[in-house]
């Protein structure tokens, strides 16, 4: 429904480092839709004389960043205590221009400009069109999440899951992941592990939090601002789920029920770990995603609202006029969406040049929600895709540079073995599962010190895809079209096997090198040998005993261990703290179902009680009418006796 009020408006638009300030009255329309993680909005206004606003006009023509300031307040009459103006601050997404001619003056045409911008919330406009490849180690989401707010974002981390280091994180957001920006990564992230992403337009800062922020303040909202209030009721999910470990070792399949899921309907999640909390973890996360959404309320306004109806802003609907124990009475709401569309009743550009108010042609609503909904609305988004492959290095301290050795740690929480590779691109070296690969168990082939790999790397772990070289040596001449085998460590400690054909003829042969000490298998055409001899012009190895493959594989098994030890605390806290939590939630629930109704019966019982009363009250009437004649007719007849 649209309504006219007089609304003070107050615009200004930053670009270049210089401000400029817009009168209201100079405001044509404007729209805003704002939501508990973001808005849009555009706004339309004129402006005099070229030569008034030519910085602006010069200014608004180049391609620096501009801010744009929209604070809107009305409502009459205005309260002893009047809320904080509805203000939205963000950056121009689009902008356009005219001029028009209103007239002449002395001969002269008097033009006007007309100014529109499109703007959004800093987050959306920055991060939308930040699409950053990177990998840390050692880092936690906050510290990832501050190194991006490229100093026009002003981000809260409150949440743990952030504060948590990570052994590893990849952002993989380039051109291999099209149309998925950092903004997507932010959504995503929220939605993966159970966040709340939300923006606060007042102070144009976010929050990325475990849960809803609490609602602060509530205040009384009256029905004659009100022209309509509809109950919408969110779609109820009809599903289960379950959660399938895939792994041997900790293979398991724990469900999740719903009591609103159809029969036979579920959703399957499967993960592939050895460690049982993590997959208890994701159980509890797709619990937490079943609850039951709560039902809402829609108002759309005939007045400007006297209160603070923003998103976030707590409201309470009370007062005159609203019915006794209608839905979204009595309790506290929060705000969750607004939209707002105003246009000028100006006749033309000329009007309110130099005015802050101005009467407008409005279109107001909101949508509210109980305080007490956990549930987290998120805008849609595009999943960052993984895994990225990149080239790495085997690391291996032990040996000299050129040696083919390896190193192998273990957790000594979870038994798993690892492997470590260096990846040159960002200098950071990460932990990849020690699996026997396209093998089966009975060939033990480490990769080698050095080796070219390349690398899967999700977003928190990395594995081994496949190998990119031969050790030197190992490659086989093509006239010889032979088959191979290199194992050992260096060219001078060594064991060669290799088959292939000499004159036509298969040659199979095993050479031994250590040091001047060789031994050779050879088997050819009519010819065996067995040879062992001392190569005086072979170099010579020196026996030395050298600790650094013992310490750097305690130390990894240490790093390891710590890693594994925190990551299953951390998942058995957060199962345990997400049962917790669920259970207070869901006594929460039950709770305000029981008290609403408690409420409904004790109003059917109040209703029913009050049809009795006024029904005995009818009948109590109706036999009393006769006595009240006789009384009539005596009292006459003692006046006919006087």
């Amino acid at each position: 429904m649209a309504f006219q009020e007089r609304l003070a408006l107050d615009l200004s638009l930053s670009i270049g480092g210089q401000t400029f300030s817009v009168p209201g009255g100079q405001v044509e329309s404007c729209s805003v839709h704002l939501t508990l993680h973001g808005f849009t909005a555009s706004v339309t206004f004129w402006t005099g004389l070229e030569k008034d606003d030519a910085a602006l006009f010069t200014a608004f023509s180049t391609p620096d960043l501009l801010k744009v300031r929209l604070s809107i307040s009305g409502g009459y009459p205005v309260p002893a205590s009047p809320p904080a103006p509805l203000v939205v601050q963000g950056l121009a997404r689009t902008r356009r221009l005219e001029a028009r001619t209103h007239g002449t003056v002395e001969g002269t045409a008097v033009r006007f400009r007309r100014y529109t911008v499109d703007f959004e919330d800093a987050a959306r406009v920055v991060w939308r069109q930040h699409r950053p490849t990177e990998l840390h180690t050692q880092m936690s989401l906050a510290d990832l999440l501050a190194a991006h707010t490229a100093g026009a974002v002003t981000l809260e981390c409150d949440w743990d899951v952030l504060d948590e280091k990570r052994p590893l994180v990849c952002l993989a957001l380039g051109e291999d992941a099209p149309g998925t920006s950092f903004h997507d990564f932010v959504l995503w992230l929220a939605h993966a592990y159970g966040g709340a992403w939300t923006y606060d337009s007042g102070r144009d800062g976010y929050t990325l939090s475990g849960r809803k922020p609490r609602v602060g303040t509530v205040a009384r909202l009256g029905s004659d601002r009100v022209e309509r209030c509809e109950v919408l009721l969110p779609p109820v999910p009809r599903h289960a789920a379950r959660v399938l470990n895939g792994s041997a070792l900790q293979g398991a399949s724990l469900d999740v029920d719903s009591q609103q899921a159809a029969t036979g309907i579920r959703h399957d999640f499967l993960v592939r770990t050895p460690i049982a909390a993590e997959a208890e973890q994701r159980q509890s996360l797709e619990a937490a995603r079943l609850r039951v959404p709560q039902r809402q309320v829609r108002l759309t306004f005939c007045h400007f609202p006297t209160v603070a109806v923003h998103p976030g802003a707590g409201l309470r609907l009370e007062g005159t006029g609203w019915s006794k124990g209608a839905v979204g009475t009595g309790e506290d709401l929060r705000a969750v969406e607004l939209s707002l569309e105003a246009r000028t009743l100006h006749s033309g550009p000329h009007d309110g040049l130099q005015v802050s108010h101005a009467g407008y042609t409005v279109e107001m609503s909101a949508r509210l929600e109980r305080a007490s909904d956990i549930s987290v609305e998120l805008p849609p988004f595009r999943r960052p895709r993984y895994p990225l492959h990149v080239e790495g290095k085997v690391h291996s301290p032990a040996g000299g540079e050129t040696d083919r050795t390896w190193l192998l740690s273990e957790d000594t929480k979870t038994s798993v073995l690892a492997w470590q590779v260096t990846v040159p691109m960002w200098n950071k070296t990460v932990r990849v599962p020690a699996e026997p690969g396209a093998f089966p168990g009975e060939f033990y082939f480490p990769p080698y010190k050095h080796e070219r790999v390349l690398v899967a790397l999700h977003f928190d772990r990395a594995e081994l895809h496949r190998h990119l070289d031969w050790a030197e040596g190992a490659r086989l001449p093509q006239d010889g079209q032979g088959d191979g085998m290199l194992l050992g460590k260096s060219a001078t400690s060594q064991t060669s096997l290799t088959h292939d054909y000499q004159d036509g003829k298969p040659v199979w042969n095993i050479h031994r090198v250590s040091g001047a000490d060789t031994g050779t298998v050879r088997m050819a055409e009519g010819v065996l040998l067995l040879q062992t001899k001392e190569d005086p012009g072979a170099g010579s190895t020196e026996s030395t005993y050298d600790v650094s493959p013992q310490v750097e594989s305690a130390r990894a098994d240490l790093s390891a261990g710590v890693t594994g030890a925190m990551g299953e605390m951390t998942a058995t806290y957060r199962v345990a703290s997400g049962s917790g939590q669920a259970k207070l939630d869901g006594a929460t629930t039950e709770t305000t179902a029981a008290l609403e109704a408690a409420q409904a019966a004790v109003s059917a019982k109040v209703s029913e009680a009050r049809a009795e009363l006024n029904g005995a009250l009818s009948g109590l009437s109706g036999r009393t009418a006769p006595l009240s004649g006789a009384a009539a007719e005596a009292r006459a007849a003692l006046e006919r006796l006087k």
